[in-house]
């Protein structure tokens, strides 16, 4: 299958509790503030959300994100580590998924579905949710939206779309 590249490089995803873009850039500076703090080398990037930032890290991306989480936080509200990027188009999502899920999930384990979409006309939370359980059952993955095992994420943030799945109690 042909792979469409994303546009953009990140292992975090952070949101931030206002769409105000003003607070947007508070929220930045306390997201410097607190990288000081926990002497994690990472790059903040801006999306195309105004209360959705990027970050690039080099090291062990759920450590980085419960690093900052664990630092006192006015205005971050979601950090999201991401175990895959790509360009946001629906096939590659539900096959990319795929993919991670038979690489991280065993057969017979517990999920639940997160997405979140943001800058995009074309998709739709319920149609990406939808699809993703329909197909991780077929893969005998067993849906549990009360006490999963696995946490699987979809951010869709315009043209770019962070694909997380995290086992549960490694939630941030």
């Amino acid at each position: 299958m042909y792979s469409i590249n994303p546009t953009e490089k990140f292992e975090l995803i952070v949101i931030f509790d206002d769409s105000d873009s003003k607070e947007e850039l508070l929220g930045i500076t306390e997201l410097e503030q607190t990288l000081e703090n926990v002497d994690l080398k990472l790059y903040i990037k801006e999306s195309e959300c105004s209360n959705v930032v990027f970050v690039e890290c080099e090291r062990n991306c759920v450590e980085a994100a419960k690093q900052i989480k664990n630092t006192p936080s006015k205005r971050i509200s979601h950090i999201i580590p991401i175990n895959s990027v790509l360009k946001t188009n629906f096939d590659e999502i539900i096959s990319k998924i795929r993919e991670l899920s038979l690489e991280l999930i065993e057969s017979g384990d517990t999920f639940n579905v997160k997405c979140d979409v943001m800058k995009n006309t074309e998709l739709t939370k319920d149609q990406i949710i939808d699809v993703v359980k329909a197909d991780l059952i077929d893969l005998n993955l067993k849906f549990d939206d009360k006490n999963p095992k696995w946490q699987i994420y979809i951010g869709v943030i315009g043209e770019n779309t962070g694909l997380s799945i995290i086992k549960s109690n490694d939630l941030i």
